[in-house]
């Protein structure tokens, strides 16, 4: 009795050219990619930044600022 693995092996041999292999490997089936390649990933991935969270830090003043102006014309 062959196992599952026994079966896609056997599978894979009668029905796959090289084409199909080469697809298999270009484009891993994982969530995160959504399509792309390894290298294509890698390349676009989040970068560490030295400064730390820039981008909240600063949202979060500007937001500060907004609220305080809006406060300031609301009560005079």
């Amino acid at each position: 009795m062959a196992t599952d693995i026994e079966r896609l092996v056997l599978f894979e041999e009668a029905h796959y050219d090289q084409y199909d292999y080469y697809n298999l490997d270009e484009y891993p089936c994982h969530a995160g990619g959504k399509g792309r390649t390894k290298k294509e990933i890698g390349l676009n991935t989040n970068r560490h930044c030295p400064a730390g969270h820039e981008r909240k830090i600063t949202e979060k003043l500007r937001n500060s600022e907004v609220k305080r102006r809006r406060t300031k014309s609301c009560s005079s």
